[in-house]
């Protein structure tokens, strides 16, 4: 997640790493938050399931012909600023879930 724009990434390997983020959480929120099921169940259950969707379209969005640098054509510009939007939205999840806390994480559940 936190390589994620940086340097000249190609909008293909910034997808990727938007679902590789996509699919820690969704692995780890579930295992993480076992013995508070209700909390994931309301706090995050329905905001992957809502990535996902975004993601499925983003991918759905992407064109090969947007990667050389000199296009940047008004449907690159979507693809752009959807994928903005898929990275605000795991962010806040993440920060939410305090995933990146690790020691906090760990203590919390450890004694839940």
């Amino acid at each position: 997640m936190t390589n994620y724009g940086k340097g000249t990434q190609l909008h293909i390997e910034k997808l990727t790493i938007l679902d590789k983020w996509y699919s820690h959480l969704r692995a780890y929120l579930p295992v993480l938050l076992e013995k508070k099921i209700d909390e994931y169940n309301a706090k995050y259950s329905q905001a992957l399931i809502d990535v996902d969707i975004k993601l499925q379209k983003a991918w759905e969005l992407y064109d090969p012909s947007m990667e050389p640098e000199e296009s940047c054509n008004t449907n690159e510009k979507e693809f752009i600023l959807f994928m903005r939007g898929i990275f605000i939205d795991l962010d806040e999840i993440t920060a939410n879930a305090k995933v990146i806390d690790k020691e906090k994480m760990h203590e919390e559940y450890e004694a839940g």
